[in-house]
C-alpha cells in the first residue's frame, strides 16, 4: 500500500484529501505544519507529498526543497489557495521542485486521484 503526506493548515482540506485518498486504497498521514511534515518524512517513508504552499512553521516550498536534498526522488503535488494571491501564480513557484502536478483550491478529487494514481504507477 502506498503511502501519502498530505500537509496543509486546514483540517478540513486534510480531511477532505484523507478520505478521498483512503477510498482509493491509499495511507494517508496527515501533517498540519512545515515542520511536521519534516518530521514525518524523516520517520516514516513516504511515497508522494501532497504540499500547501503556504504553511505555517515552514512553508511548503522550504519543505520540498528540504526533502528534495534528504531524497532527490520524493515525489509532490503542489496545492494553493484562498490567499489575497493569485494561487495560480503561487503553486507555477513549487514548479522549481519538478512537481507532478498543481491545485488550486477548491481541490478537484476526481483529478487528484488520476494524477495520484500515475504518479505512484512509476
Amino acid at each position: 500500500m502506498k503511502t501519502i503526506l498530505v500537509v496543509d493548515d486546514a483540517p478540513m482540506i486534510r480531511e477532505l484529501l484523507k478520505s478521498v485518498l483512503e477510498a482509493e486504497g491509499f495511507n494517508v498521514i496527515e501533517a498540519a505544519d512545515g515542520e511536521e511534515a519534516i518530521h514525518i518524512c524523516h520517520d516514516t517513508p513516504i511515497d508522494l507529498s501532497i504540499i500547501d504552499i503556504f504553511l505555517p512553521k515552514k512553508g511548503g516550498l522550504q519543505v520540498m526543497g528540504e526533502l528534495i536534498k534528504a531524497d532527490s526522488a520524493h515525489k509532490f503535488i503542489a496545492i494553493s489557495g484562498g490567499e489575497a494571491f493569485n494561487p495560480e501564480a503561487i503553486v507555477e513557484l513549487a514548479k522549481v521542485y519538478d512537481v507532478v502536478d498543481t491545485f488550486t483550491k477548491p481541490i478537484d478529487t476526481r483529478r487528484l486521484v488520476e494524477v495520484v494514481r500515475t504518479a505512484l504507477a512509476d
